[in-house]
């Protein structure tokens, strides 16, 4: 009677004991989903993050470009006026010079007819006219001269500022691949692709800013045993 009570009492406790672990594994198993719920939450929220930041990167990247176009737009149009404006100024100026050189040229035929040969009178007309022939000449050229200059260090500014929208696109895409090689909810493939990555972008970085630098310094250091020029000199209208 007692070996069957101890039996009994001995399959009590062992029932007991397979109930517990039932309930110790099925708490477990309740741990183990929610933390995994956690990790998946916290996961898509991480990306819904990435996400608005790429938007919002995007957004403002896209606004800068239309600020730089509209800019860049406006001096072109200043600049044609500009130019417009100058020429049209050196025009009447020249106009101008004429009309005194021949008021000049009246006063003095009229001078020297009382007292010089009339072949003197014609010699010292061609002599004036031929100076001021010359002398527009020369004013056209430096005024040719100018403009190419001018023309020169604006192309040289545009080539400037597209070098230095490219490192600031390069940059970004540098940060965002630093931070995805830290990332550590990314597998190891994943992550070295990032850091590949982020050494491209390094050395395209090293590399624009180099011509940067040279273009800074006159278009890449190229001279003209022709012409010099300082860009930082010219009298630009802009």
């Amino acid at each position: 009677m007692e070996s069957r009570e101890n039996s009994v009492l001995f399959s009590l406790n062992e029932l007991r004991q397979i109930e517990e672990e039932r309930i110790s594994e099925e708490e477990m198993a309740r741990r183990e989903e929610e933390q995994q719920r956690i990790r998946a939450q916290q996961e898509a929220e991480r990306r819904r993050l990435e996400e608005e930041q790429a938007r919002i990167q995007a957004q403002q990247d896209a606004e800068r470009m239309r600020l730089e176009e509209e800019e860049r737009l406006r001096r072109e149009d200043q600049m044609r006026i500009q130019e417009a404006e100058a020429r049209a100024r050196a025009e009447h100026q020249a106009i101008l010079e004429q009309q005194r050189l021949a008021q000049e040229m009246a006063l003095r035929e009229k001078e020297i007819a009382k007292k010089r040969p009339t072949w003197l009178i014609a010699v010292l007309a061609g002599v004036v006219l031929i100076a001021g022939g010359f002398g527009y000449m020369f004013y056209q050229k430096a005024e040719h001269d100018r403009m190419t200059a001018i023309q020169e260090k604006r192309e040289l500014e545009e080539r400037i500022a597209a070098l230095e929208s490219e490192i600031n696109t390069a940059q970004d895409a540098l940060n965002a691949a630093e931070q995805r090689a830290k990332d550590a909810s990314l597998d190891e493939a994943e992550r070295k692709k990032a850091e590949e990555e982020a050494a491209m972008q390094r050395a395209k970085i090293k590399d624009l800013k180099t011509r940067r630098g040279n273009n800074k310094r006159g278009g890449g250091g190229k001279k003209d045993d022709k012409k010099s020029f300082d860009i930082g000199n010219i009298d630009d209208p802009l």
